[in-house]
């Protein structure tokens, strides 16, 4: 039986389009023999952006990774624990059950005066 944020997290299910989610790595994910896109080394999650969705919640990523670039990552599954090769929310939006779109109003930047 999963905690209240486990399913909470679980229900937000499928990510929308732009929202940052985290991507932990597969063995190989480093192996440019293997991928077309390897990623850095030495490192188990990566910062993504949901770029596409697809049935039973799995989504099109790009993988954000300074020191090579974007890695994109095809047809995720969701997880609702850290498992490789798979996506989950970040820890912040899974445990206040909110997606990235819905930063409080004293966070967001202040518009520019048009004019």
């Amino acid at each position: 039986m999963g905690t209240a944020t486990q399913e909470a997290a679980e229900k937000r299910d499928p990510a929308g389009l732009g929202e940052i989610v985290l991507y932990h790595v597969k063995e190989g994910d480093d192996a440019p023999e293997l991928v077309p896109f390897p990623l850095c080394p030495d490192m188990e999650s990566f910062a993504a952006i949901v770029t596409r969705n697809h049935a039973r919640g799995t989504v099109d990523l790009m993988v954000l990774d300074p020191s090579r670039g974007p890695m994109p990552r095809w047809k995720v599954p969701h997880a609702a624990e850290p498992r490789p090769g798979h996506w989950t929310w970040r820890q912040a939006e899974a445990q206040a059950g909110t997606a990235l779109g819905s930063v409080p109003a004293a966070r967001r930047a202040p518009r520019r005066a048009t004019g």
